[in-house]
């Protein structure tokens, strides 16, 4: 018998893939013009105006010699969690040294008041002002 033989597939030439369109660039948008800079970051939260006033209105519902926390008053503006009443805390004690050097406030340390409220550290609490001398 004669050896038979298998003719072969032709083989295929390959070829470049065919050519896909390329994608249209989305349209251009025009840009939203950037608000102009004040050199200060953009203001979140209370205004110092509502601080200010949640402070006399807490002092003014405690007893007469009582205190109040900081963190009252950040609470009372920023709710009961954290991320809502941390920042409020320096914002608080720069508007309280305000407070007190215009003589609305007093900040108490360990039950006495601050000697100098620019230069104060740490644990705090806020009471009503001293009466002037000539007011007693």
């Amino acid at each position: 018998m004669a050896a038979m033989t298998i003719p072969k597939k032709p083989t295929r030439q390959r070829t470049s893939s065919p050519k896909i369109p390329a994608a249209k660039a989305p349209p251009k948008v025009a840009a939203k013009p950037e608000p102009k800079s004040t050199g200060r970051p953009e203001r979140k939260g209370p205004s110092e105006t509502l601080i200010a006033e949640t402070i006399l209105r807490l002092l003014a519902a405690r007893e007469a010699g009582k205190t109040i926390c900081p963190s009252e008053v950040a609470r009372e503006l920023g709710g009961p969690q954290p991320e809502g009443w941390s920042p409020l805390m320096q914002p608080i004690r720069r508007i309280a040294v305000r407070m007190t050097k215009a003589g609305e406030v007093a900040i108490l340390r360990k039950g006495k008041p601050v000697e100098d409220p620019d230069d104060f550290r740490g644990v705090y609490r806020l009471g009503a002002a001293a009466p002037a001398p000539d007011e007693a």
